[in-house]
C-alpha cells in the first residue's frame, strides 16, 4: 500500500510549492499518484536499478532488449 496520502501531498505542496492545497485537491493527487507509487514498488525489485538515475536509465534499456527478443 502506497505511503502516499492526502497528508503527505499536502505537506509536499506547502514546502516544495510554498502553497496550501484544499483536501480535495490533495485527494484528486493522492488517487492519481499512489497507484503509480504502489505499481513502482511491485516491480521495483525486479527491476535492476539503484538509485542513481544511470542506474534506472541502464535497467530500462536493457529491459527493452529483453522485450524485443521476447
Amino acid at each position: 500500500m502506497s505511503a502516499i496520502t492526502s497528508d503527505f501531498i499536502k505537506l509536499v505542496a506547502s514546502i516544495w510549492h510554498r502553497f496550501s492545497l484544499e483536501n480535495e485537491e490533495a485527494e484528486t493527487l493522492t488517487n492519481m499518484l499512489a497507484p503509480m507509487d504502489d505499481a513502482g514498488e511491485e516491480v521495483s525489485s525486479s527491476i535492476g536499478f539503484d538509485l542513481e538515475p544511470s542506474d534506472y536509465s541502464q535497467a530500462l534499456e536493457e529491459l527493452g532488449d529483453e522485450e524485443e527478443l521476447g
